[in-house]
């Protein structure tokens, strides 16, 4: 089968990957013409997820994928078309689908009769249906009855997609009658894993978008019992073990905030107008909150913020992953700043150019001397740093650090919702 897929970024480079392992032939279409002739070389453009470098150079050697920008030539060689094009907020919290639509309108120009199209990026509900459907038939082909559509949403986690690929259900929805059948028995084929077929694309969506709703507002719940905690000067930690214990319960852990493509931003889509949204809106309010609260907490501990040399380690927004949007690290540094601090930061995946591109000075090796050090993304590689000359205080943004290792360095541990070691 001749598949293209339209992005080759995170989600669909290892997508494409799979999917031409698997013996298919893949075209992976971009508008990113270096990242096109990367991954016609063989080479990574994706070093921390795992397996993808492995897996590329063999596909491309083999000859079951290759990247072009010509998408309509490539559409024009495929029966099945898969979308991975990122989708972010504008800045009045809307879903921002024009790259989106520029693919479907150069996927339309390149469509034959019986080619099946599935879009895999999350989506706010009936998105599918309503606009993108007929951006493809603007075309000149019928849905229905010339192409088909439907929604799958990705269910993956960076730096492990491979593995997620077949290690969950994937879900489906159709737009058409034939187009949940279509794409049901498209990815049996290519992945061979469990499919569950949906009764439409607006109950795929609406079920993607659950899953983020409900960890965002898990983690606002966490969030909140952090603040509770604090005020009673007990151990949030302790509290969510106790609490886990039994099965009815799954708190996650608290921290200054959520950040990344999917968590902050797919409650967004549920806060769009399109059915009633005021708990999401909500727990999106308490995780927003969260990094000005971590930094009045330091503010109390060591008083006025002016000039005081605050570290910002770790600025992507999850471990040992180099994806910036929606970190939680530009968030410390814009309230730290906002305070009087001097703030630098260090993150041992990125350049100094991309830390530059988040708005930080770039911290100087060897890292020490700073007055307050913030660990926000925990990476492998500061396992082996030196507490003591780091700072006096260390803020654990995701309490995720051994406090006894820490407080055994003669540093002062201040986790959220957990209470500040002695002075």
């Amino acid at each position: 089968m001749n598949v293209s897929v339209i992005g080759i970024g995170r989600i669909g480079l290892p997508l494409a990957a799979t999917i031409a392992s698997r013996g298919h032939t893949v075209f992976g279409c971009d508008i990113d013409a270096p990242l096109v002739d990367m991954v016609n070389r063989g080479e990574n453009p994706i070093p921390d997820e795992a397996g993808l470098g492995a897996v590329l150079g063999l596909v491309v050697a083999a000859g079951n994928l290759r990247a072009t920008t010509d998408t309509v030539a490539a559409v024009s060689q495929s029966e099945a078309v898969l979308f991975a094009v990122a989708v972010d907020v504008e800045e009045s919290g809307r879903a921002d689908l024009r790259n989106l639509y520029a693919a479907c309108e150069s996927v339309a120009r390149g469509m034959k009769p019986g080619t099946l199209c599935i879009f895999d990026t999350t989506l706010p509900v009936g998105t599918t249906r309503n606009d993108l459907a007929p951006r493809l038939e603007a075309g000149g082909l019928k849905l229905g009855t010339d192409f088909s559509v439907a929604f799958s949403p990705e269910r993956l986690l960076m730096g492990r997609i491979i593995e997620d690929l077949t290690k969950y259900p994937k879900v489906v929805g159709g737009v058409d009658a034939n187009g949940g059948d279509r794409a049901a028995a498209f990815y049996r084929e290519v992945f061979g894993g469990e499919v569950l077929q949906l009764a439409s694309a607006e109950t795929a969506e609406l079920s993607k978008l659950s899953e983020g709703a409900y960890r965002d507002l898990n983690i606002a719940l966490a969030n909140e019992l952090a603040q509770v905690a604090d005020v009673h000067g007990v151990d949030i930690s302790e509290v969510i073990k106790a609490a886990n214990s039994q099965p009815y319960c799954h708190l996650h852990v608290p921290g200054t905030g959520v950040g990344g493509h999917c968590i902050p931003v797919y409650p967004r889509f549920l806060m769009q107008g399109e059915g009633p949204s005021s708990l999401s809106a909500l727990g999106r309010a308490v995780n927003d909150a969260m990094p000005g609260y971590a930094v009045q907490r330091v503010e109390q501990l060591v008083g006025d913020l002016t000039g005081k040399r605050v570290l910002i380690l770790g600025l992507t927004f999850r471990p040992d992953v180099a994806v910036t949007p929606h970190t939680n690290a530009v968030d410390l540094l814009r309230e730290f700043t906002a305070r009087g601090a001097v703030v630098e930061g260090h993150d041992a995946l990125l350049s100094e150019a991309g830390v530059r591109e988040l708005g930080f000075e770039p911290a100087r090796e060897p890292l020490s001397g700073y007055d307050v050090a913030v660990v926000h993304a925990k990476h492998r590689s500061y396992n082996s740093l030196n507490w003591k000359a780091l700072a006096p205080l260390l803020v654990d943004a995701r309490n995720a650090l051994d406090r006894a290792t820490v407080e055994a360095a003669g540093v002062r541990y201040l986790g959220i919702g957990r209470p500040v070691s002695p002075d």
